[in-house]
């Protein structure tokens, strides 16, 4: 296995860990919750809009929709006047890649209907990250953050 390979799989695997780090008067992560409690919690995000603006459970913004009768979605006005909350959660017992797809999904839902676009870290505005062993590390910290919602 190539250099770049391994270090990218380092990287991916320092945010796993650390995803599990409890700081003190912060908690921990839902990720260490029961793994069958946590698949069926609901996601949200709160997106600033009324919700007549969001859409309706029926007919949920993309790319929700994409997901289809797999999912619950729910639109409601978020507390303290500040928009819409916008929450989905699988109808079954989902996978883990399934659950990274929603989190993503509520992500680039919130960014299209805040700005009318998704924002990309890939490929870089000033080109591409030099093949170095810490490139690499952050290439596989990228390409998790996407399912997981963090960097």
């Amino acid at each position: 296995m190539e250099l770049p390979a391994i270090v990218s799989r380092a990287g991916g695997a320092l945010l796993s860990t650390l995803q599990h780090v409890r700081l003190p008067g912060v908690g921990q992560a839902s990720v260490t919750d029961d793994p069958t409690t946590a698949a069926h919690r609901w996601r949200a995000v709160t997106v600033l809009k009324a919700p007549d603006q969001v859409g309706s459970s029926a007919s949920p913004p993309p790319p929700l929709d994409r997901l289809g009768d797999r999912v619950e979605v729910r639109i409601s006005a978020a507390p303290g006047d500040k928009g819409t909350e916008l929450a989905a959660r699988f109808l079954g017992t989902p996978t883990d890649d399934e659950i990274g797809e929603l989190r993503a999904a509520l992500r680039e839902a919130k960014q299209r209907l805040e700005t009318g676009e998704v924002l990309r870290v890939d490929p870089q505005p000033h080109g591409f990250r030099k093949p170095t062993p810490q490139g690499a590390a952050l290439e596989g910290m990228t390409d998790q953050a996407d399912k997981e919602g963090v960097l």
